[in-house]
């Protein structure tokens, strides 16, 4: 008796695996995506135009194609048809609480990056070379095509895939899971070391928002204001000298202080729902880190960082 209910137990794990390996095979799709139009478009700039791959602007379209134009709707066709469990619609993030979230994801963001800067300047003192950031790539793109990306384009494309189509297909197993798994995926997502942890910790946040009011839209809005940051701010106060970066590192430190200063309080709103999967928090992190689509998503993500390390 004892044999067949761990035979059976063995079964279901394996099935909860194969459910898992799914969305990492839709993961590697967007990523295969990405990069093969990636690839063709530049190639095909370089033979027949090769001005184009200094345009600013080509540069730009070759990003939203390939990212969102091809491999958002890939990872949508390998999901398609999988069971997901959307969370039921609350109340919105009235204009305080969003305000505070909103500063909590800047005090959370920055933090995190200024860990992040410290450990590549770190490795790059060690390897005699600084850490390429693709962040930077973005200098080159018009500033209102910047706009357009971050704040449109970026938080609607990656909050559906991510707070949308992942999130519904991993609340099964618990909220507080589906939260740290999304938020993983969305780090890993962004392809290299300098975007990896900033990106897991606002995807914490913004998961959590969607669990808490059931709707896509805030989370969207919240990601698309803290992108205007990096994508307008920023290049607007670099442009006035030493008073803009005076009031850029005033901007920083008052978003860390106060913005943290408000997560205990958001944290102890959030009250997440348990899964109903039969399966233990350690059963469900096993099943979904040890499957083939999954482990094959993690060494693409580490095979598009290393790139920026050698």
């Amino acid at each position: 008796m004892e044999r067949s209910e761990r035979a059976e137990r063995a079964l279901r794990l394996r099935g909860h695996r194969e459910r898992f390996s799914r969305l990492g095979w839709a993961l590697v799709a967007q990523m295969a995506a990405m990069l093969a139009v990636q690839t063709a478009l530049l190639l095909a700039a370089q033979a027949l135009a090769p001005a184009l791959v200094r345009s600013g602007v080509f540069l730009w379209l070759v990003s939203v194609l390939s990212a969102y134009g091809a491999g958002v709707p890939a990872a949508w066709l390998v999901l398609r048809g999988t069971e997901e469990a959307p969370p039921q619609p609350g109340a919105p993030l009235g204009p305080g609480r969003f305000f505070r979230s909103y500063l909590a994801g800047l005090g959370l963001m920055y933090l995190v990056n200024l860990a992040t800067l410290a450990l590549m300047g770190l490795v790059g003192l060690l390897r005699g070379q600084t850490v390429e950031n693709p962040v930077d790539n973005m200098a080159d793109y018009p500033l209102v095509l910047n706009l357009l990306l971050g704040c449109v384009i970026a938080p609607v494309c990656e909050e559906y895939l991510f707070r949308g189509l992942l999130l519904n297909r991993l609340r099964p197993y618990g909220e507080r899971f589906a939260v740290w798994a999304s938020a993983l995926c969305f780090g890993l997502f962004h392809g290299n070391f300098s975007q990896f942890f900033y990106a897991c910790a606002i995807g914490v946040l913004f998961a959590g928002v969607v669990l808490k009011t059931g709707r896509l839209r805030q989370a969207m809005l919240l990601h698309a204001l803290i992108n205007f940051v990096g994508t307008g701010l920023i290049p607007l106060l670099s442009g006035l000298g030493e008073a803009g970066d005076w009031l850029l590192t005033l901007l920083v430190l008052a978003a860390m202080f106060v913005g943290l200063a408000f997560l205990p309080a958001m944290r102890r709103e959030f009250s997440p729902a348990p899964g109903w999967k039969g399966l233990t928090a350690g059963e469900a992190w096993r099943c979904f880190l040890a499957n083939p689509g999954m482990l094959c998503f993690l060494a693409l993500f580490l095979l598009l960082a290393g790139s920026y390390l050698v």
